[in-house]
C-alpha cells in the first residue's frame, strides 16, 4: 500500500464500521494550538526612550536655521516625531516580523497536518468503502461519502474499478477554487477478501484552515493598531502637557537670551527636570547681568591702563628697534670681518705656496750666476778655456732652465688661481663653471693649512659638471667648511682625513659634500651649529659666524640646501643640494656682505 506526495505512513487504527465514518482532527483544534504562541509574540513591546534632537541656538548674528522638511504636519526633527517614529518602530516592527514568521509556520504546520489527515480519512474510506463497491450500490457508498464531503477541506473523492472506465462513485467541491499548493491527493486500493476491488483517490486542501487562521490574525492586526494608535494619542497628550510645552518655554527664554535681552526674567513652572533647567537658566541670566556690570567697570578702568601701556610700549618699541638695528650693523661687521678673515687665510697660505717655488727660482739664478762668472774668467784669460768645462756649464745652464722653468709656472698658477678665487670672492659675480675645477682652485688656496698636519684631504670630484652660480660664494663655503673640520673636528687626534665629494643628483641639481672622520658633535651642538654667534671655542678666537655664513650663503645665495649629519666619535657629514642654475638675487649682484 502506497502514498502519494511523499505522506508517512498511516498509523494504526481500527477498522470502522459501513456507513460512519471516522472523526478526523478539526481545525478549530490545530488553530488554537498555534494561536497562543502568536499572541505572546504579537503584545507590544515596551516603549523605547525617545531620543531629543539637538538643535543649538544660532548664534544672534546669523540668519534663523531653515525650517527641516516635515512629515504629516510633524517636523523631522521635533520631539514628537522622534516618539511617533519609536513607537511606530517599536510596535510596528516586531508586529510585522512576527506575522511573517507565524504565516510561514502555519502554512507548513496546516500542509504537515493535512497530510496527516489525508492518510487517515484514505485508509478509513477505503475500509467502508469495500462493501458498497463488492455489492456495486453507489446508493450506498454515497452517504459515507458526502459525510466526509462535508468537512471544506475535502475537494474531491473518486472511487474507479479496474474493469470499468466509467468512476464508481465521483463527488467533487464546485463551489470553490482551491489553490494548487495547498491541495494533497492521495490513492488507495480497496481491498475485499485480499484482492482490489477499486482504488480510491481523496484529494483535501489546506486553504479552509488556513482562511481561518488569517481571519483571527487581521482581528489581531486590527486590536494591535486600535491599541498603538490609543497610545499614541494617549503620550502625545502628556509629551504635549509636561514636555513640549515646557520645552518651547525654555526655547523662547534661551534664545532672548542668546539677543541680548537679560532683563526679561525666566520663569517654567512645576518641580520636574525642564523645571530645574529653567531655575538653572534664571541663575545664569542673573550671573550674566552681574558679569557684564563687572565688565562695564572693567572696561573703563581697562581704558586709562591701555593708554599708559601704549605709551610706555611706544617707549620700549623705539629703544628695542635702535638696538636692533645696531645689532645688525655689528652682525654684517662682523660678517665682513669673517670674510676678510677667510680671505686673509688665504693670502696667508698662497704666500707660503709661492715661497717653494720662488726659493728654489731664485737658488738656481745664484749658481746659474756663479757659472757665468767662471766663463768670464775663462774668457779674460785668467784661467784656461777648456772643452769639457764649457760642455759642463752648458749642461748646468740647461737644468738649471729647466728646474727655473717648473718653478716659475708653479709660482704662475698659483698666482692665477688666487687671483681667480680672490675675484669670485671679492667681486661675487655670477658665472658659469666647472664645479670639480671651482673646488680643485679653492683647494689649492686652502692645502697650505694642512700641509704641516697629520691630516689630508682626499678628493673624489665629477668632471664637466657645468653650473651657473656664484663660484666665490661657493669658495668661501667650501674654505670655511674645511677650516672648520681642521680646527674642530680634528682637535685632539693624531691623524685625520677630509673627504671632498661632488656629483650630480638630477638634472637640475648637484651634491657637494664635506666628510671628515673626526671627532664628530653631539646632538645639542648638531642643532644649533648654524646659529649665528654659536660656537664651541668662545674666548680662543671663534667668533660663532663661521657656519652661519656657510648655511646663510647655501640658502640664501645658492638656493640650495644643507644637512649636518654627525655623533660624537663617528665624524661629520656636511651635505649640500645645491641647483645647478643659482636663482637670481634681488638687488641684482648683491656683494657678499648681504649674505
Amino acid at each position: 500500500m502506497a502514498a502519494d506526495c511523499g505522506a508517512s505512513p498511516p498509523a494504526p487504527s481500527s477498522p470502522a464500521a459501513p456507513g460512519k465514518t471516522r472523526a478526523t482532527p478539526g481545525a478549530n483544534a490545530h488553530l488554537h494550538r498555534f494561536w497562543p504562541a502568536y499572541t505572546l509574540a504579537a503584545s507590544p513591546a515596551p516603549f523605547a526612550r525617545p531620543l531629543m534632537p539637538e538643535s543649538p541656538l544660532p548664534p544672534p548674528t546669523t540668519a534663523p536655521p531653515q525650517a527641516s522638511a516635515s512629515l504629516f504636519g510633524w517636523q523631522r526633527n521635533s520631539l514628537t516625531f522622534a516618539v511617533v517614529l519609536a513607537l511606530l518602530l517599536g510596535l510596528l516592527l516586531p508586529t510585522t516580523v512576527v506575522l511573517l514568521y507565524d504565516s510561514h509556520k502555519t502554512r507548513a504546520t496546516a500542509m504537515e497536518d493535512l497530510r496527516r489527515d489525508l492518510a487517515r480519512a484514505t485508509e478509513v474510506m477505503a475500509l467502508s468503502l469495500a462493501e458498497p463497491v463488492w455489492q456495486v450500490s453507489p446508493d450506498l457508498a454515497d452517504p459515507m461519502v458526502k459525510a466526509q464531503m462535508d468537512d471544506p477541506r475535502f475537494v474531491s473523492v473518486q472511487v474507479v474499478e479496474p474493469a470499468s472506465s466509467a468512476p464508481f462513485l465521483s463527488q467533487q467541491r464546485t463551489d470553490e477554487t482551491a489553490d494548487d499548493d495547498l491541495v494533497l491527493s492521495q490513492t488507495r486500493p480497496i481491498q475485499r477478501d485480499g484482492r482490489e476491488i477499486a482504488r480510491l483517490t481523496v484529494s483535501m486542501s489546506a486553504a479552509p484552515l488556513l482562511e481561518a487562521k488569517w481571519a483571527e490574525v487581521w482581528r489581531t492586526v486590527w486590536r494591535s493598531g486600535l491599541t498603538l494608535t490609543l497610545s499614541l494619542v494617549l503620550m502625545l497628550w502628556v509629551l504635549q502637557r509636561y514636555v513640549l510645552r515646557p520645552m518651547t518655554e525654555l526655547t523662547g527664554a534661551a534664545e532672548a537670551l542668546a539677543a541680548g535681552r537679560l532683563e526679561q526674567p525666566l520663569r517654567v513652572g512645576g518641580a520636574d527636570e525642564i523645571a530645574r533647567v529653567g531655575v538653572a537658566m534664571e541663575r545664569m541670566r542673573q550671573a550674566l547681568l552681574s558679569a557684564f556690570e563687572a565688565l562695564r567697570q572693567h572696561n573703563i578702568n581697562l581704558e586709562e591702563t591701555v593708554t599708559q601701556r601704549t605709551a610706555e610700549l611706544t617707549a620700549s618699541n623705539a629703544e628695542l628697534s635702535e638696538a636692533l638695528q645696531t645689532l645688525q650693523k655689528a652682525q654684517r661687521e662682523l660678517v665682513e670681518s669673517e670674510k676678510l678673515a677667510s680671505l686673509g687665510r688665504l693670502v696667508a697660505g698662497v704666500a707660503h705656496e709661492l715661497n717653494t717655488p720662488l726659493g728654489n727660482a731664485l737658488t738656481v739664478v745664484s749658481a746659474l750666476d756663479d757659472r757665468y762668472r767662471q766663463l768670464e774668467a775663462m774668457l779674460d784669460g785668467a784661467a784656461q778655456l777648456r772643452r769639457s768645462t764649457l760642455e759642463e756649464l752648458a749642461r748646468d745652464t740647461r737644468r738649471g732652465q729647466d728646474i727655473l722653468q717648473r718653478n716659475v709656472q708653479k709660482a704662475a698658477d698659483l698666482v692665477r688661481d688666487f687671483k681667480q678665487v680672490a675675484i669670485d670672492q671679492t667681486a661675487d659675480l655670477r658665472r658659469d663653471f666647472d664645479l670639480g675645477k671651482v673646488v680643485e682652485d679653492v683647494l689649492v688656496m686652502v692645502e697650505p693649512s694642512f700641509k704641516h698636519t697629520p691630516f689630508v684631504i682626499d678628493t673624489d670630484l665629477c668632471r664637466g659638471l657645468s653650473m651657473n652660480s656664484y663660484p666665490g660664494a661657493l669658495g668661501q663655503v667650501l674654505t670655511n667648511l674645511l677650516m672648520n673640520a681642521l680646527l674642530h673636528g680634528f682637535e685632539g687626534r693624531a691623524q685625520g682625513q677630509v673627504r671632498v665629494h661632488c656629483a650630480r643628483l638630477s638634472d637640475t641639481e648637484a651634491e657637494l659634500s664635506v666628510i671628515d672622520d673626526g671627532r664628530g658633535m653631539d646632538e645639542a651642538v648638531r642643532r644649533r651649529i648654524f646659529d649665528p654667534f654659536f660656537t664651541t671655542k668662545l674666548g680662543t678666537g671663534g667668533s660663532g659666524l663661521g657656519m652661519h655664513i656657510v648655511h646663510s650663503i647655501v640658502t640664501n645665495v645658492l638656493g640650495g640646501q644643507i644637512e649636518v649629519k654627525s655623533s660624537p666619535g663617528q665624524g661629520t657629514q656636511m651635505l649640500m643640494r645645491l641647483p645647478l642654475v643659482a636663482p637670481l638675487r634681488a638687488g641684482g649682484e648683491a656683494s657678499a656682505a648681504s649674505y
